[in-house]
């Protein structure tokens, strides 16, 4: 039997028909599109900030994610123990973009990876070419407020060129190099800057049809709409930061062994420069309006619109609510697509050169071996002693408390030191399951041959059966 459909003269039916104002297809609930789509946003609103691209006029789903009254200063982190081989700097969490190079969620319980990460030959070009450093003015001592290619605020703006203007008065004095901090910016083509610039098109598209179709509260809401990401994603735009070395003196190399909740270990062979850029340094935000006040000002403006752009998109015609509502909701799918691709392909890390080194023997750490000895099993302490074996120490054990603080393990670290520094015949395969066991299981028999003896003392009856 046929559906019935209704006829606008009363009879409802089951379906809407055409887009009649009492018995046809209503979209004024299309406005409710334009704040969906809050996790996925949620997850790209740091990356999606980091680029001029980000200022673009177009439509994004879930704006509202982006107004927030306060900014990170920090990169978000991950909870795994980091420590220094040789320096001994401990370091409670991992940084974002080490956890990008090597992810820890991708380890499996007890597993082992040793990675050699160094600067690229790029980079070192960079680092030592003066000509791409920021300038001072030895006059004034001062460092002309500049920072990856772009001002802070008009002030800073006149005032460097204050600081370069011409003395006659005076014999120039030649600009004194300063070397930048380094940094890791957004790729120029990242997913999310594609995403962008599609947005931006389909936004004008969307508009020209509303030019096209005289629909003046679809113009305006997309004006406004437009005018919401630029002000957001200007008040927002950000640039990594990373610390570096002030002193150029010579030090030891910087490996780091990063322990995960699960049991698993990754030794990081670097140097100094490279631990302190990625591991024992913070990832600070540099803001391009660094002042809190103005960011809060341009924050209330764009709330502002974005309320008067959510009430002009109800009052669209047919038409241009169900492009706009389309949109939206291609949008928030490609933005939940983004989110599976791999965090590698939103940043610019052609400043490190990351090599896995792992040795043969270790690479199935996380999974049995073929024989019954303790040693074949993957255990906590198996893959603790390949880290050893690989950084020939022990310190960073006991400074990261990796291992218990009882007698017995401190005998075994013993062990495995000796193992380590005086490299004795078959010490690569030195069974440190079956050694650690022994060493257990004798404190324990010794406990109980003194509890007998205690006991026999005391005149009580031991019962040898067991």
């Amino acid at each position: 039997m046929a559906l019935q459909q209704g006829n606008g003269e009363g009879d409802e039916g089951w379906w809407p028909e055409g887009k009649d104002e009492k018995n046809g297809w209503r979209l004024d609930i299309v406005s409710l599109l334009a704040v969906i789509g809050e996790s996925s946003m949620a997850e790209h609103s740091q990356a999606m900030t980091a680029s001029w691209i980000g200022c673009l006029p177009r439509i994004i789903p879930a704006p509202q994610v982006l107004l927030k009254p306060t900014r990170p200063t920090r990169m978000p982190h991950s909870h795994a123990s980091v420590v220094g081989v040789k320096n001994g700097i401990k370091v409670p969490t991992l940084n974002y973009f080490p956890n990008i190079l090597h992810p820890i969620e991708d380890l499996a319980p007890f597993a082992f990876r040793v990675y050699s990460i160094k600067h690229s030959r790029q980079a070192l070009a960079q680092q030592n070419d003066p000509s791409s450093w920021r300038t001072a003015n030895s006059r004034h001592n001062t460092a002309l407020p500049r920072y990856n290619g772009f001002y802070t605020t008009v002030r800073n703006y006149v005032r460097g060129a204050w600081l370069r203007r011409s003395d006659e008065e005076k014999a120039p004095i030649p600009p004194q190099p300063l070397m930048p901090s380094p940094h890791v910016p957004a790729k120029t083509l990242s997913p999310l800057n594609l995403l962008s610039i599609f947005s931006c098109v389909l936004t004008c598209v969307i508009f020209a049809v509303s030019v096209y179709n005289r629909d003046a509260i679809a113009c305006l809401a997309l004006i406004a709409i437009s005018l919401v990401s630029t002000i957001v994603g200007y008040a927002s735009l950000w640039s990594p930061q990373l610390m570096k070395r002030t002193s150029g003196a010579v030090v030891p190399e910087g490996d780091v062994v990063i322990r995960t909740r699960e049991g698993a270990f990754i030794v990081v062979k670097c140097d100094e420069s490279v631990a302190r850029e990625l591991y024992s340094g913070t990832e600070e935000c540099t803001y391009l309006v660094h002042n809190v006040r103005a960011y809060r000002a341009l924050i209330g403006i764009a709330t502002f619109i974005l309320m008067i752009a959510v009430v002009l998109l109800g009052n669209c015609n047919f038409n241009q609510q169900a492009a706009i509502g389309s949109a939206y909701i291609v949008l928030n799918g490609l933005y939940w697509a983004a989110s599976l691709v791999p965090k590698r392909e939103f940043w610019d890390l052609k400043r490190y050169e990351c090599e896995e080194i792992t040795p043969g023997d270790c690479k199935d750490a996380d999974r049995a071996q073929e024989g019954l000895r303790p040693d074949d099993l993957p255990s906590f302490t198996r893959t603790m002693w390949y880290a050893i074996r690989e950084t020939r120490e022990v310190v960073w054990v006991r400074t990261s408390g990796a291992a218990p603080s009882t007698k017995e393990w401190r005998r075994w670290l013993s062990a495995a030191e000796e193992q380590v520094k005086k490299k004795p015949a078959g010490w690569m395969t030195w069974e440190a399951v079956r050694e650690k066991d022994l060493m257990i299981g004798q404190t324990e028999r010794g406990d109980e041959e003194a509890e007998k003896e205690k006991m026999t003392a005391a005149g009580g009856v031991v019962d040898d059966r067991r």
